[in-house]
């Protein structure tokens, strides 16, 4: 008996990829320590939701293509828009994981082609202003991972900070004679490799767009479409040395030195929105209909079940995942007798040609989802993704 349980936990934290060796360790250690080779159901759950959440770290891990977590030390969430948008629209705040009813559930499942999307944040790093034949100009500098650019970028725009047309000494929202009222008109030039024959920088072609100065203490954000910019940046990540930047506007502004802001350590920093897709290879669109036994552990079941496992990322200390804080994970267990086969006919015929040794059908996932999550990279950019393979939907024996 213990031998097919510890082999069914092999199968099911191997829906996470945990190493072999791992897992066959503390098998060994678990038959040592069983004196009459049998298995308390309460250690046995335990000890699987334990190997299971190991799994699930390193999976997420492997799949954010990162080699250790991130280190956070000292860094604050921006406020930008994008994050409240996005962690109200996917429900990241409320951070409550769903529950699992005992019982069987019956599922449709669709395979279909599909698309993986991510939008990445990234934040304006520290950079020298670039010296122009007639000035200096600004620059903003935006650094990305490698697992970032070998994506294709179908959406990229630039938000920057206008600041308001009102002096803080103004006790009203009426603008003040001295300050601009006219558009603020901000160019955009990408720069390039080597200089021009006067030694100025070398700029590529002029993006300018006029924007009008919002009424009052305030500013607003305003955005600029860069997507063919920012794909030049994916396709040579080298040639990515930033955009220069120039402002002009009808007077000079004696509440800010500059209208709009450029500083990256200000609150209102600049920052760009990249949305990115990676296609997936297709699969044969068909519908199956299959069924799967949901179990908590108070019950008595002992066959081939769906249990819940919350993973909580707070109490492994990784504060560089923004959201969701937990979720459910879940996971397989129990044991596969003929009886219970029927439902995987297959399954079955398979079995009856297999050597009479061997351990037979096991417990496993059959069906697995994705789940959204928030997070800063190792380049302290803000990244939305979509990680498949993370949650336990269904369990089945194979």
């Amino acid at each position: 008996m213990i031998t097919r349980a510890l082999f069914l936990l092999l199968v099911v934290l191997g829906a996470f990829d945990l190493p072999t060796s791992r897992v066959v360790t503390w098998a060994s250690m678990a038959m040592a320590n069983s004196p009459n080779g049998g298995c308390n159901a309460c250690r046995m759950h335990e000890e699987i939701r334990a190997m299971s959440l190991e799994a699930i770290k390193e999976q997420i891990l492997n799949k954010l293509g990162l080699k250790q977590a991130p280190n956070m030390t000292g860094r604050a969430l921006p406020t930008i828009p994008p994050i409240s948008k996005l962690m109200d629209m996917y429900g990241m705040q409320a951070d409550q994981p769903s529950s699992v009813e005992p019982g069987i559930t019956h599922h449709e499942e669709i395979d279909e082609f599909s698309a993986k999307t991510e939008s990445v944040f990234a934040l304006a790093q520290p950079h020298q202003k670039l010296r122009h034949s007639k000035g200096s100009l600004d620059v903003l500098y935006f650094k990305f991972s490698d697992k970032v650019i070998q994506h294709r970028v179908t959406r990229a725009e630039l938000s920057l900070w206008v600041w308001g047309n009102q002096r803080d000494d103004d006790d009203d929202d009426t603008p003040d004679d001295d300050t601009p009222r006219g558009p603020v008109s901000i160019t955009l030039q990408r720069i390039l490799r080597g200089t021009t024959e006067n030694g100025s920088p070398l700029l590529g072609p002029p993006l300018t767009t006029k924007h009008l100065r919002p009424t009052g203490k305030r500013g607003t954000w305003i955005t600029i479409e860069l997507r063919r910019m920012v794909a030049e940046w994916f396709k040579h990540p080298r040639d990515n040395l930033g955009v220069a930047l120039k402002i002009i506007t009808g007077k000079t502004d004696r509440r800010h030195t500059t209208i709009v802001e450029t500083n990256p350590g200000a609150e209102f920093a600049p920052y760009l929105e990249v949305q990115t897709q990676e296609l997936e290879s297709r699969r044969g669109a068909r519908i199956k209909r299959s069924v799967g036994l949901n179990c908590d552990e108070a019950t008595q079941e002992t066959r081939c079940c769906r249990y819940k496992l919350t993973v909580d990322f707070e109490k492994f200390g990784w504060d560089w995942i923004i959201a969701p804080k937990k979720y459910d994970a879940n996971y397989c267990s129990g044991d596969c007798p003929m009886a219970f086969l029927p439902v995987y006919p297959n399954t079955h015929i398979v079995s009856l040609a297999e050597p009479p040794n061997n351990t037979g059908p096991c417990c496993a996932p059959r069906k697995l989802s994705e789940i959204t999550m928030l997070y800063f990279d190792n380049e302290y950019q803000i990244v939305f993704t979509r990680l498949p393979g993370m949650v336990v939907e269904r369990c089945g024996c194979s």
